[in-house]
């Protein structure tokens, strides 16, 4: 047993198992990071059949304790609380009875001064080298704050310090969509139940929800997890969107040969009826893509034409993150016969500024005739990427991308659900 315990210790801390004995640290000798951890036990718990729950983090400390620990897990019967124990925790909020330490902290709307507190955690998590840049700057983020463009929450200690924070960020032309996200929690309390009160507390908002939209890396595959413990449901897949971190969550390298990918996922809210024309291209990866999403949304599904009427393409954008992660979003808001000259202007207008790394596109499925819209993307390179349910106030969105740079590394892309991994085989077969 110790010596399959070191072989994925090695595995995930990159230290060869030669120069890894009983008496190895994790943390201290091992400096690994906390994602490649969460990422080993869940490899722990497929190696050796058994459930690891989050309590029992805190004990992988040094391999003699894990040796000693896994033979427990080996030659007892698992209790009652470990097998009613979530998975990485209700990302709806609801009590699970997951066993984590009590952080004893209050958890409060970001106000304008609680705004000067962002800084210090979003260092001590990500370094600088977050994408959202803002969060290191108190007076733009409460900017956004007011705009309504994000609704964020902290978790506060005893001595009023950031243990941790989340968002709602409103980033699609549909006012009831948002996406969750920013959840990060201070280093001094990972284990504890800071995580899970920040999530209990956006299902207590009164914002008028009909989709959230979560994006999890695939680097590792723990959020992922997370999400589909949570009633997500894998849609998408966006390739090299975003720089990999360095150790520890640190500095994001510029090196645009290490870049991550980021599975799209959602869970919609009450009930609602929408149309979606199939374009020819992908009428089978589509159906896929909302297969398994709960019947709250009735879909009528009809073939797309590519014939568009002589209006004008309309697009919307979000670029915030061209600086510092080289990623664009598009959205169609209309399709217009001049679709493909749209298409082109767009990519010149991103491409000028030489940091342009990915760009990805929105199509409204609800249009009789985006199939115009698809054909003049893929006539300039964009391939399929999967769907975005909600996108717009009345219609799905059909996710397309093109990347700017380095391919993308399939051997290290960790993809979880069976769902995910299809859908990323399509995007393959796409490519050819």
């Amino acid at each position: 047993m110790t010596d399959k315990i070191i072989a994925l210790v090695s595995k995930y801390s990159g230290t060869s198992a030669e120069q890894i004995n009983e008496s190895t640290n994790l943390l201290h000798d091992l400096r690994m990071e906390s994602m490649n951890f969460i990422d080993m036990v869940c490899e722990f718990e497929e190696a050796f059949a058994c459930k690891i729950p989050e309590r029992d983090f805190r004990k992988f400390i040094t391999i003699k304790k894990i040796v000693i620990y896994m033979g427990e897990k080996q030659t007892s019967t698992l209790t009652k609380s470990e097998k009613e124990s979530p998975q990485a925790g209700d990302l709806l909020g609801e009590d699970t009875g997951l066993e984590l330490i009590k952080s004893r902290c209050l958890i409060s709307p970001i106000t304008r001064k609680l705004t000067e507190k962002v800084p210090a955690l979003v260092e001590a998590v990500y370094g600088t080298g977050y994408a959202s840049r803002y969060l290191y700057e108190p007076d733009k983020f409460w900017c956004k704050i007011e705009k309504g463009e994000v609704y964020p929450y902290i978790a506060l200690n005893a001595e009023g310090k950031a243990a941790g924070m989340i968002s709602l960020i409103k980033l699609s032309p549909n006012s009831s969509a948002f996406e969750l996200g920013q959840l990060m929690v201070a280093p001094q309390y990972r284990g504890t139940d800071v995580a899970k009160l920040l999530i209990s507390c956006i299902s207590n908002q009164e914002l008028k929800i009909g989709v959230i939209y979560s994006e999890s890396v695939t680097s590792h595959k723990y959020s992922q997890r997370s999400c589909i413990a949570g009633g997500f449901a894998d849609t998408a897949l966006k390739l090299n969107i975003a720089h990999s971190h360095g150790e520890g969550h640190g500095e994001a390298t510029q090196n645009t040969a290490e870049r991550i990918s980021c599975v799209c996922s959602c869970i919609e809210r009450g009930e609602t009826k929408l149309w979606c024309y199939l374009p020819a291209q992908y009428e089978e990866q589509v159906q896929f893509a909302f297969s398994d999403l709960p019947p709250l949304t009735k879909r009528q599904f009809r073939k797309a034409s590519d014939i568009a009427p002589n209006n004008p393409t309309v697009f919307i954008f979000a670029d915030g993150e061209l600086e510092t992660s080289g990623y664009v979003l598009a959205t169609f808001m209309e399709v217009g016969a001049d679709a493909p000259q749209a298409v082109a202007q767009l990519e010149s207008k991103y491409e000028q500024s030489g940091k342009l790394r990915s760009l990805c596109v929105n199509v409204p499925l609800a249009c009789p005739h985006n199939a115009a819209a698809v054909a003049a993307l893929k006539g300039r390179g964009f391939i399929y990427g999967g769907v975005m349910p909600r996108w717009y106030p009345d219609s799905d969105g059909l996710l397309m991308q093109k990347l700017y740079d380095n391919d993308i590394n399939w051997e290290t892309t960790k993809l979880f659900s069976e769902k995910i991994i299809k859908i990323a085989e399509s995007i393959k077969n796409d490519r050819v």
